[in-house]
């Protein structure tokens, strides 16, 4: 799937010395992978981001943890952590090293449809924002390891159609299991400070007016220096960043309507077309025009 593909090359530049798992495209809207990395902290890769499609992890072993929307989940084994499109996010590592295993499912809610089993993601449309999940019996976690060792190990060998038949078979249990016996959300979440999470929601609700950091940091009678000190040990990123991955976010969204892309532009806070586009092809490795081919033939 061409968006998949491109997230998957993507981080292969940007972190090439520690992506050492294989993607595997399920069905042309959903990708699997098991992932078994050892990390310490100059080679985890900190970086606040988002998808326009679903991130499901399945969370085995590591000293993690996961920001997204003002919260903070610190998964146990067997946990399921899911990230809608469009929300902001990123993972910490905790300790000096560790080593971090989990399952992990990109897809479009509509993932099943091509096969008839559209309802197997309906579950996803329940949540608007991140949250940490769990199955609701010991009995239950136990089949979702089983179903995900057998995924795992199938899809070590692929490309054979009729493993590839079977690693289908697996992921549509998983989901199965997922959708009926996952148990309301873990209430075991942390939040960040108030004056950073007061910070973001305002840059969140404000981007595509906001002109400098002096400027945010002028609303709220902080420093330049201190907000962006704040951006750096909460996010491990820049105002200046995180201000543009917003306006990007917004104008993928605007995409997929009757608009131009100078009016998209213009809309999100770009101070000129040649300004949003390369800032769009910086996050997204492609053009708006391009995106919006792409996500319109889906």
């Amino acid at each position: 799937m061409k968006l998949f593909s491109h997230y998957i090359e993507h981080q292969r530049k940007r972190d090439p010395e520690i992506m050492n798992w294989k993607n595997h495209i399920v069905t042309d809207r959903l990708s699997y992978s098991f992932r078994d990395t050892l990390y310490d902290r100059s080679t985890f890769p900190s970086d606040f981001h988002y998808h326009d499609y679903y991130e499901l992890v399945i969370f085995e072993e590591g000293e993690i943890r996961y920001l997204c929307d003002g919260a903070v989940y610190e998964p146990k084994y067997g946990d399921i952590v899911l990230i809608p499109p469009g929300q902001f996010h990123m993972s910490v590592i905790q300790s000096e090293s560790t080593r971090y295993k989990r399952h992990v499912f990109y897809l479009y809610p509509s993932a099943f449809d091509a096969i008839g089993h559209g309802a197997l993601s309906s579950f996803l449309l329940q949540h608007r924002k991140g949250i940490l999940l769990a199955t609701d019996s010991s009995k239950s976690k136990r089949k979702l390891s089983d179903l995900l060792w057998d995924l795992k190990t199938t899809a070590e060998k692929m490309p054979d159609p009729i493993e590839h038949a079977r690693m289908l078979s697996y992921v549509i249990q998983v989901f199965c299991l997922l959708g009926r016996e996952t148990d309301r959300p873990k209430h075991e979440t942390l939040a960040l400070p108030e004056n950073v999470l007061a910070l973001q929601r305002y840059i969140d609700e404000n981007f595509a007016a906001i002109s400098s950091v002096s400027q945010l940091a002028k609303h709220f009678f902080y420093s330049r220096e201190y907000v962006s000190r704040l951006f750096r040990k909460y996010f491990d990123t820049t105002v200046s960043d995180y201000v543009t991955k917003r306006r990007v976010a917004e104008s993928q969204r605007l995409l997929m309507e009757d608009l131009s892309i100078i009016e998209i532009a213009d809309r999100v806070g770009f101070g000129s077309l040649s300004t949003f586009i390369r800032s769009f092809r910086s996050v997204t490795n492609m053009t708006p025009s391009e995106y919006r081919k792409l996500r319109k033939d889906l």
